[in-house]
């Protein structure tokens, strides 16, 4: 007897069902409080995630070297403008690229965090976020590639 050929198929759609999905909160949450271990374990979740939708690390990199440029700046006036500009590259990224769509969603929260208006006068607090989502946005990153993203 043959094995149905549909059976690899309903397999692989069982284990991607049984599979966490991120929650969009917690790279946004991360900013806001600090690295955290529950913040390590959902970066993975991440990471994952994005290998699971094929997000391609030349993908995630081009936004990456928007990031790393960014983090050069020191001072709020600077690098607010500049992360905000984040907002518009991940819009057209994911309208070109549907599985860019779930780390817009997630990266357009943490710059939120990092620009809140509650906290727009306090210069070293801008940058400890800021730092913060630069941390962040590298290790999912390295979990998106340690998790097999590929080219």
């Amino acid at each position: 007897m043959y094995p149905d050929k549909n059976f690899n198929q309903n397999v692989d759609r069982n284990q991607q069902q049984s599979r966490p999905t991120p929650d969009t909160d917690f790279f946004a949450t991360m900013v806001k409080k600090g690295i955290t271990p529950q913040f390590i374990k959902d970066a993975e979740i991440c990471g994952e995630y994005l290998v699971r939708e094929k997000l391609t690390t030349s993908q995630i990199r081009r936004i990456f070297g928007h990031v790393k440029k960014i983090e050069s700046f020191e001072d709020p006036k600077k690098f607010i403008p500049q992360l905000l500009l984040l907002k518009p590259l991940l819009a057209y990224t994911a309208k070109r690229n549907s599985p860019v769509m779930y780390l817009k969603n997630i990266t357009d929260k943490a710059i939120d965090a990092v620009t809140d208006e509650e906290i727009q006068n306090d210069k070293e607090k801008q940058l400890a976020r800021f730092r913060l989502f630069c941390n962040g946005f590298e290790a999912i990153l390295a979990y998106h590639k340690a998790k097999g993203g590929k080219d």
